[in-house]
């Protein structure tokens, strides 16, 4: 057991102190949250000036709700404002006599924008807008201003509307709408997020934090450090050590990277109120530690197994991507997560041990999973891992760590049998 523990020290303080494991756990995930806060913060503070009014409603009612209100200004050379919509919220539009005075006005701040209505108006139908500053989104006030002629011309507020706007408006309505997915509203955008962000979460953290027995076993096939540790280790306590060290850098990683998801998704809801009621299920948290784990040691078993019939690191590599291509079915398979997670396909390879960490899991956000299918999977899984578990371990000898030979698929069975 001491032996085990050493090895396991080992493998987690070799592994944090590596430059390339903070990149990858702390500062790439931190830059793609940042990076998401960030155009956030700046699409919210681009389009906050630009709340709308709606022509033909009550535009007193909705100037309350206006976040920033901000004063217009306006120059009639046409002399067609005589009268204003009786429903205009007071002070939202100011008249000047000239040009100049409001360009002053606008240079003093106290206008964020003026139209001028040429004296050639009925003639040529031109509208100049001027503004402070330019923005290729400031296209908020456009409609409402066209609408103030509209009244301007005919005198009737539901006239001018139908100018404005003389296109009728659809409403859809479903028949049977779809189920909602866990209590949160489909109509929300993240309804469709969180589903993909949970799928790429899980499906790096278990590629990755696999990666790392691969890369610790051959590592010391190629350095040699091997034939030492055989001095004084039984080769299963070399991979136990080793898939324990392991394991804590892979929860570490995985505290980081849900860590930073749940403050950007807590972040996202409070910017967009319209967000504000998703929620993951009960137990998301437990249950992702469940699979993730058994996840991992099942990935990392069988890394760990190519490693120690691999002579190194360049060879190992080679068969990286068959051993992970069943979690990559699930990433070429997303839409079907997002649009049918209860249908056959997802629910088939959410109960298959080698794609159910990333596919249950991406099916408990997407929708809610019978608790008997969780527990089926989470089982088969715990099951499968063991297997392999054991079957890894026989590779774990002192005539694979220390040979040269290329490594081949048929070897595989070679060595199992003399296993």
């Amino acid at each position: 057991m001491r032996n085990i523990f050493i090895v396991l020290k080992h493998e987690f303080l070799t592994t944090i102190r590596k430059p390339s494991f903070w990149v990858t756990t702390f500062l790439l995930p931190g830059m793609i949250i940042l990076l998401n806060i960030g155009t956030q913060v700046v699409s919210q503070d681009a389009f906050s000036n630009e709340d709308q009014l709606i022509p033909g409603t009550d535009l007193s009612a909705q100037a309350e709700n206006i976040t920033h209100p901000q004063v217009i200004g306006y120059v009639d050379e046409a002399d067609i404002l005589t009268q204003l919509p009786p429903s205009l919220p007071a002070g939202l539009l100011q008249a000047y006599a000239t040009e100049t005075a409001a360009n002053d006005a606008l240079n003093a701040g106290e206008i964020s924008q003026y139209y001028l209505i040429p004296a050639d108006f009925l003639q040529e139908h031109n509208v100049l807008l001027v503004s402070q500053e330019f923005s290729p989104f400031n296209v908020g006030s456009e409609d409402f201003f066209n609408y103030v002629i509209a009244y301007g011309l005919t005198g009737d507020e539901m006239e001018a509307a139908v100018y404005t706007n003389p296109t009728f408006s659809v409403y859809s309505h479903d028949v049977a709408p779809q189920e909602l997915s866990n209590g949160n509203d489909n109509g929300s955008p993240l309804t469709f997020f969180v589903p993909y962000a949970v799928m790429f979460i899980f499906f790096f953290l278990i590629t990755m934090s696999s990666g790392f027995m691969l890369q610790s076993v051959t590592r010391e096939k190629e350095n040699r450090t091997a034939e030492v540790l055989l001095l004084s280790l039984r080769p299963r306590e070399l991979m136990l050590g080793k898939v324990l060290g392991l394991s804590m850098v892979a929860l570490l990683q995985m505290l980081f990277w849900f860590g930073g998801g749940m403050i950007a998704l807590d972040r996202v809801q409070q910017m967009l109120d319209m967000l504000s009621t998703f929620t993951l299920p009960a137990g998301f948290i437990v249950w992702g530690i469940g699979f993730f784990v058994l996840g991992y040691l099942l990935y990392a078993s069988v890394m760990g197994a190519v490693g120690a019939l691999a002579p190194n690191a360049r060879e190992g590599g080679q068969f990286t991507f068959v051993i992970l291509l069943p979690l990559m079915i699930p990433l070429w398979l997303n839409y079907v997560f997002i649009e049918s997670p209860n249908g056959t396909l997802a629910t088939a390879l959410s109960l298959i041990p080698f794609t159910a960490p990333v596919s249950m899991m991406t099916r408990m956000v997407a929708t809610t999973v019978p608790v008997w299918q969780i527990l089926v999977s989470l089982g088969g899984l715990a099951l499968t891992t063991y297997v392999l578990v054991l079957i890894a371990a026989r590779f774990f000898r002192a005539d694979t760590l220390l040979s040269d030979a290329s490594f081949h698929w048929k070897r595989i069975f070679t060595e199992l049998r003399r296993a």
